[in-house]
């Protein structure tokens, strides 16, 4: 078999592995998507937490306020029942402005305890939103994940196919010629071989001397690009 037709068969060989690489590069992209979708979900999670916990401070500082509020009326409670025994004007004016000044305390915690509570109902309603969300969100996750590892699987199976359909192609190239297409498959990520339109490589558009071209004609030597360094051949029409 001469360079000529073994090109050809490269033409075809070249198809197989741009379908193959096309295949791995979304291959190595699911993993890549999936890990930042991830991390967004991971984002959200944290921000559901954190207003959690919001809510369970303010729920802690009204319960310390209602435990103030209380501790403070049963001192006037308290207070209100030593008036009758005490035997001094001057004593009974001092507890009684004790009293009085603790009723204004009292007044002031039950303002910021129903201040506190309206607060609370806000922020639950918040968390519960961004809740609500965040479970849609690993739902969508999880829903992501599974299409990904089916399609990962999916294209593992037709890489397999297409790395069948290349051995009988593979097996009539001269070792040679086969191992620098190879290299050049790998360098050039899944293009090693590009013909020739209009004067020009097709891949880079690199203009062509017409010696060159007479050359590629011919078919008796491989040909590469001065640009890109790929093999060329004569395509058709060119």
């Amino acid at each position: 078999m001469n360079l000529k037709q073994q090109i050809n068969i490269l033409v075809k060989l070249q198809a197989l592995d741009s379908q193959i690489y096309e295949l791995n590069f979304e291959k190595k992209g699911i993993p890549v998507e999936l890990n930042l979708l991830k991390q967004e979900y991971e984002r959200k999670e944290e921000e559901v937490k954190q207003a959690e916990q919001k809510v369970k401070n303010k729920q802690l500082e009204s319960k310390k306020m209602e435990g103030d509020l209380k501790s403070k009326e049963e001192t006037i409670k308290k207070q209100q029942g030593q008036l009758y025994q005490i035997k001094t004007n001057k004593e009974y004016d001092s507890l009684e402005k004790e009293i009085k000044n603790l009723k204004a305390d009292i007044s002031l915690l039950e303002e910021k305890i129903i201040g506190l509570l309206d607060e609370v109902e806000q922020e639950n309603k918040i968390f519960l939103q961004e809740k609500q969300n965040l479970d849609k969100k690993r739902q969508d996750l999880q829903k992501k994940e599974e299409i990904g590892n089916n399609r990962s699987q999916e294209i593992k199976q037709q890489i397999e196919e297409l790395a069948q359909k290349k051995k009988p192609f593979a097996s009539t190239i001269e070792p040679l010629l086969l191992s620098q297409y190879e290299r050049i498959l790998i360098k050039k990520e899944g293009k090693a071989i590009t013909g020739v339109k209009d004067g020009a490589c097709e891949e880079c558009r690199f203009m062509l001397t017409p010696q060159i071209i007479e050359e590629i004609k011919m078919g008796e030597e491989l040909i590469f690009c001065n640009s890109c360094s790929r093999i060329l051949y004569e395509a058709v029409n060119s």
